[in-house]
């Protein structure tokens, strides 16, 4: 599947190649790689993940001058699949690509289930077709695995909502109504 070219920013690319996103911004700040400035401010290309992900892998292995050669070469071999770093190291450039592309569709298809729009949540990122805040449920991920499953949480979550003590009932996003309503 062939798609077209795509500029990520810094935490996007820190994403995709599994680094912090302070070590993208030191290897663009040592010129390591070459950002380029687009509306969202520094902004990588596919090649730059690549370069970055390499960089992060082998880069504390080679030094800047063999770095460089391996870089070259890869510019010069877009389709190698392996390429000798030095003597003894060969680079697998084809398994990087891999997981460089795995990760970036992972993150298309987040993208596409993800959207903020200003009437919704105050312009909060939300899950698309709901009003439930992607922080929320990030912040849930985080947290510690409750005693109880998941769901007889959100089944008494649910019914405390809608019950009267709360004066609030919980309703779709579709087909029902648009906000909490007041009971009292």
């Amino acid at each position: 599947m062939v798609t077209a070219a795509r500029a990520y920013t810094p935490a996007e690319a820190a994403a995709l190649s599994e680094i912090a996103v302070k070590s993208v911004h030191n290897a663009i700040d040592q010129r390591i790689i070459e950002a380029h400035f687009g509306r969202e401010g520094r902004e990588l290309s596919d090649e730059d993940l690549l370069r970055l992900k390499l960089w992060y892998g082998v880069g504390s292995i080679l030094s800047a001058e063999r770095r460089k050669r391996l870089f070259d070469t890869i510019d010069q071999n877009p389709d190698a699949e392996t390429v000798r770093a030095d003597e003894y190291l060969i680079v697998d450039v084809a398994r990087a690509r891999e997981q460089l592309a795995a990760r970036a569709e992972a993150l298309r298809e987040a993208e596409q289930k993800i959207q903020a729009v200003k009437g919704v949540a105050g312009g909060e990122p939300v899950f698309t077709g709901t009003r439930v805040p992607v922080r929320m449920i990030a912040a849930n991920c985080k947290a510690p695995a409750p005693r109880k499953s998941s769901r007889a949480i959100l089944l008494s979550q649910r019914a405390w909502w809608n019950s009267p003590k709360s004066g609030l009932q919980l309703t779709p996003l579709e087909g029902g109504r648009k906000s909490c309503r007041n009971r009292a």
